[in-house]
């Protein structure tokens, strides 16, 4: 079952879901995705930058990422739902139900995948019920809609992050895919 949620920013998710975000940070050029993560208090927390590759197709763009993200291993996310708009240039709901139709036939791991909604909630909301509604296997819940609630995050100081690109010798051929940046 993939269960899916709201929050308003990246910040107000719990600190244990890792992020994915689909544009790579200011100043970072690594070529293809970037990983990171840093100790919290009670665990690790991870970043994932997928973006887009020039001239590669959204189709398989969609397939690696899904199939990335199985490979992690991480059963809850935290989706930097804006940065959709930038990969499809398209509007934020429009971008994310195009990002569904891709992603969703190859996602199969049962997780949680909250989605940020700034200051566009209802737009978002409705892409999330349209899956809800749509696949057997997707449930929006309201117990991770974090717009709903406070979020106390015990780590609200970071150490510094390491980070990694994923190259060929290194995650890409843990998780088995094949390397193509």
């Amino acid at each position: 079952m993939i269960n899916l949620g709201l929050t308003r920013e990246l910040d107000s998710c719990p600190i244990l879901y890792s992020r994915l975000g689909f544009e790579l940070p200011t100043g970072e050029d690594t070529g293809g995705p970037l990983l990171r993560s840093w100790p919290s208090e009670y665990a690790r927390t991870w970043e994932l930058f997928f973006p887009l590759q020039k001239d590669q197709d959204h189709a398989e763009w969609a397939m690696e990422l899904s199939t990335c993200i199985e490979g992690l291993g991480q059963t809850r996310w935290c989706v930097n739902t804006h940065d959709l708009v930038r990969v499809f240039n398209l509007p934020v709901d429009k971008a994310l139900a195009r990002w569904g139709d891709l992603f969703w036939p190859h996602f199969t791991m049962d997780s949680v995948f909250v989605f940020t909604v700034k200051d566009d909630v209802h737009l978002v909301r409705e892409v999330l019920e349209i899956w809800h509604r749509r696949e057997t296997n997707i449930c929006l819940r309201r117990h991770y809609d974090f717009t709903l609630q406070e979020i106390s995050d015990p780590a609200q100081d970071t150490p510094q992050k390491i980070k990694c690109g994923l190259s060929p010798r290194g995650l890409w051929n843990r998780i088995g895919l094949k390397s193509c940046y």
